[in-house]
């Protein structure tokens, strides 16, 4: 069997389409299993970037809070101390005010003076509105308790202050040792209304 010029020709042909036909075909089947690849590759590092991104967006979410929540404590913690500075101002203005009076000063002693039992000697220092009209009155009261009291230098605040004899025991009615108290009192009730 012979084959002639035109059958080997068209024999070649097709085998040649066929082979380039199936060449195609596997490089198709290899391009696409190669794009699969690429883009499973990309929709995995897109996951994983996305999951950072997600990650990253929480801690400065976080971050964010929690430095709010100390501008918040700051600002409150501010604001009290502001309430007691004024508060105390207008308050030390007020017990100055009392303070300076005599008969104030005068019953305040006469109640120290019935707390101590034993008769002692005394150091009493006066506020410089008070110590001049009041000197000799104070004197006199201690006097009459049985106790001995001498004058010290006068205060530069309102009020007074009694040492016993060897400064072991003091006692301060001055606007700044009210103030001082008032202030203890008020800043844990401003604590629970601002918390």
């Amino acid at each position: 069997m012979g084959m002639d010029v035109a059958t080997f020709a068209k024999q070649l042909r097709e085998d040649g389409i066929e082979a380039a036909r199936a060449e195609a075909a596997k490089i198709l089947a290899d391009a696409r299993k190669e794009a699969e690849k690429i883009v499973s590759v990309a929709q995995n590092d897109a996951a994983k970037l996305e999951k950072e991104a997600k990650h990253k967006i929480q801690q400065e979410k976080v971050r964010s809070e929690d430095e709010m929540k100390l501008v918040a404590r700051d600002l409150v913690n501010s604001f009290r101390k502001n309430i007691e500075a004024v508060g105390a101002r207008l308050l030390k203005d007020k017990v100055a005010e009392g303070l300076n009076e005599k008969e104030v000063i005068k019953s305040a002693i006469v109640e120290m003076l019935k707390l101590q039992s034993d008769k002692k000697d005394w150091e009493v220092s006066l506020g410089a509105k008070i110590a001049k009209p009041l000197a000799d009155v104070v004197l006199a009261q201690f006097k009459e308790k049985g106790a001995v009291a001498k004058l010290g230098q006068e205060l530069s605040k309102a009020g007074f202050e009694m040492r016993a004899g060897g400064g072991s025991e003091v006692f301060e009615l001055t606007d700044e040792s009210v103030t001082e108290t008032f202030k203890k009192l008020l800043s844990p009730e401003l604590k629970k209304l601002l918390a």
